[in-house]
This record gives structure tokens, sequence and C-alpha cells, in this order.
């Protein structure tokens, strides 16, 4: 009787309808997004982007690979806007994870994303619909 009710609250993700083929919040748990500023408004980021806080941790900055990261962008920056929504907690989609802390922007390694997972986002890769490409 344990076995079947556990088994019924098993989510098959791979069957969920993703809105936008590009979202970085993945379904499987409530995010909290929230707004926050940018350190330097005139650059342009990518939704999925790893943020941290700047030394005087008022402002987001992008994040290395050596770094705590903060947030992740839940959309794309304008360049001419501070203000940003962001990821402060949830389940983002790990194929959606942009480390643009060199001179191009790539996709994060499984380290640096999991090391979201100190701050509260957890990157969860359990769809078809949302992988990247």
């Amino acid at each position: 009787m344990f076995l079947k009710a556990l088994l019924c609250s098993i989510v098959a993700y791979e069957k969920i309808d993703v809105k936008n083929k590009n979202e970085v919040i993945h379904p499987g748990h409530p995010a909290v997004i929230d707004t926050a500023l940018l350190a330097d408004k005139t650059k342009e980021f990518k939704a999925g982007t790893i943020m941290k806080l700047n030394a005087a941790g008022e402002a987001l900055v992008p994040a290395a690979p050596a770094d705590t990261p903060a947030a992740v962008l839940a959309e794309d920056s304008d360049g001419k806007n501070a203000e940003v929504l962001v990821c402060w907690h949830g389940t983002v989609v790990f194929g959606r994870l942009i480390d643009a802390s060199g001179a191009e922007p790539v996709a994060a390694t499984k380290a640096f994303a999991n090391k979201l997972r100190a701050t509260g986002i957890y990157p969860l890769q359990l769809f078809t619909n949302a992988k990247k490409g």
C-alpha cells in the first residue's frame, strides 16, 4: 500500500510542457524569483547566467567557477536597466546555465553548477524538452 502511494506521487517531468523552451526555471519546485541590481547595467547577460554578489554586497556580477554563486538570472538583461529578475531559490535547468566570467559566455560545468546547491538553487535536467539546443 505504501509503495503504491509512493509511486503515485512520482512526477514525470518529461511529460510536463514547458511554456518557453528557453526557460531556465525548472517546474519541479516553486522558485523564489525577485528583482536584483546588476553592478553594470550596460552589460547584457542571458537568462541562466550564474551570478554572485559584488564586493559591497549590493549588486550582482557574473560568478566564476572559483566563486560562491548567489543567484541565477531568470531573464535576459537588456543592457539599459540595472534591475533584473533572478532566481534566489528553487530548481533550474542545468543545460541552460551559463558561465559568463570569461571573455565569452560558455555553458556552466557540472562542478560549477553544483555550487548553486549551497545557496538553495538546485540544477536539474529531468525532461527532454528542456535540453539546450
